[in-house]
């Protein structure tokens, strides 16, 4: 059975960083992008930080500046030539010559209405690129829509319809869910090649600035997050392409990954070349734990074991169902975070299967205290989670593993190795295990 929990809307405790993070990480998947943050230090920082753990992990640095707003400045306003300034400043600091530009603001800044698209409009006179000028204050949406809106804003000012449109573009990396992302990002894209699913372009990932007119290339953009995106999805329909993909789950563990791979090789690829790839991960993993006598010893102590589960929704979901599913481990206590009520409404539809074979509660957008009773009451033997409820599980004498949340300040393998597909199993098993050796 399935119970599920609605959190008070009079009290919110949870980490939830705003849309100029979400623009940043999403503006930095484009090769030769660079943005100005126009606000106040902490905000700016925090976008800077948060930037850290995108496509700078194998892929392009994109160079971010701040014009660190002062209480005078936002008192008498009009601060164009300020920002203008930070604009040349990083034009001459980027080291290599950046091709786009993109002027993001906080909440000070959008307050006192400080002309950003006149500004854009100047630097792109004045440097000869395209500048994009997006309003993201933090009272305007969450981490999803600031992403959302550097989607949009790159589709209408690049994109082309196209006449033939074949293949998908996938959407939305950043925003998985899982902090080992560019790693997973990258098993998606293999998977996907090697059953011949032409991807036409990640949105965005180490994706060139002459590549941008092409997004409507493909036939549709395939979400990896089951939140809603009405702007991107009017845009997205404007140009012939179908948005898909937030009401299925995520490619971890053997279950998950094969209910993915195939619907999307049905419908865009060779279903058959599908198989043999899912085989050969299979065999690969086969090899790897037959005989092994610490894998036996692993794969034996985590079965049967209740686990607590705190992620973005459709991250979460899918892992409970990776455990349950793949590792015999009863998921108990599942949070989900979700900027829209689709996205929870989502996730909940995918974990539906499950309640009829196992007991669990899931908790919508739950604060950490909430979480952490739950746990509690449930007597969990560990938690999954991310870096900001590490503290409190571990607090409650639980034992917790970080999988969840954002790259930076929360991953701390360097190996490259992803979470998803079947062979992903392998590094959630040493993760898992160690977590509860340890604890």
């Amino acid at each position: 059975m399935m119970k599920i929990t609605k959190p008070p809307i009079e009290y919110v405790d949870r980490f939830e960083p705003g849309p100029i993070v979400g623009a940043e990480k999403a503006l930095a998947g484009i090769l030769g992008s660079f943005g100005i943050a126009h606000g106040v230090v902490g905000c700016t920082s925090l976008a800077m930080y948060m930037r850290g753990g995108g496509p700078v992990v194998d892929g392009y640095y994109s160079p971010l500046a701040g014009t660190g707003l002062q209480r005078v400045e936002i008192i008498h306003g009009q601060n164009e030539e300020l920002l203008m300034r930070a604009i040349r400043y990083r034009w001459t600091r980027s080291g290599k010559t950046p091709r786009i530009g993109f002027i993001l603001t906080t909440c000070a800044s959008s307050i006192i209405e400080d002309d950003i698209r006149r500004v854009a409009d100047q630097a792109e006179e004045e440097l000869g690129i395209p500048f994009i000028a997006i309003d993201t204050a933090g009272f305007m949406g969450g981490f999803n829509r600031g992403a959302e809106w550097v989607w949009t804003a790159v589709m209408d000012r690049f994109a082309i319809k196209a006449e033939r449109q074949e293949g998908i573009n996938i959407v939305g990396p950043q925003l998985m869910g899982s902090n080992n992302w560019p790693n997973d990002i990258q098993e998606i894209l293999r998977l996907l090649r090697a059953a011949d699913v032409k991807v036409n372009m990640p949105v965005f990932w180490n994706t060139p600035v002459e590549g941008l007119t092409q997004i409507a290339n493909a036939e549709a953009n395939y979400l990896l997050t089951s939140e809603s995106f009405p702007d991107f999805e009017e845009k997205s329909n404007s140009l012939g392409l179908r948005v898909i993909g937030q009401d299925r789950p995520l490619p971890i563990g053997i279950h998950n990954t094969e209910e993915w791979y195939i619907a999307l090789a049905r419908e865009f690829g060779d279903v058959e070349k599908a198989k043999v790839q899912l085989q050969a991960d299979m065999d690969r993993v086969a090899r790897i734990m037959k005989g092994n006598y610490n894998a036996s010893w692993a794969l034996a102590g985590i079965s049967g074991k209740h686990v607590g589960i705190l992620g973005y929704a459709n991250f979460a979901a899918s892992l409970a169902r990776a455990l349950f599913y793949d590792l015999n481990l009863r998921p108990t206590v599942i949070g989900l975070w979700g900027e829209t009520p689709e996205s929870l409404e989502r996730a909940e539809k995918l974990l539906e299967p499950m309640s009829e074979l196992a007991d669990f509660e899931v908790l919508e957008n739950p604060s950490y205290y909430a979480y952490g009773q739950k746990l509690k009451e449930a007597e969990v033997d560990f938690s999954i989670g991310m870096m900001q409820d590490k503290a409190l599980v571990e607090g409650l004498g639980i034992a917790h593993c970080r999988l969840s949340g954002f790259y930076f300040y929360n991953n701390f393998d360097f190996v490259p190795w992803p979470y998803f597909g079947v062979l992903g199993m392998l590094n959630l098993v040493s993760k898992i295990w160690n977590t509860l050796e340890q604890g």
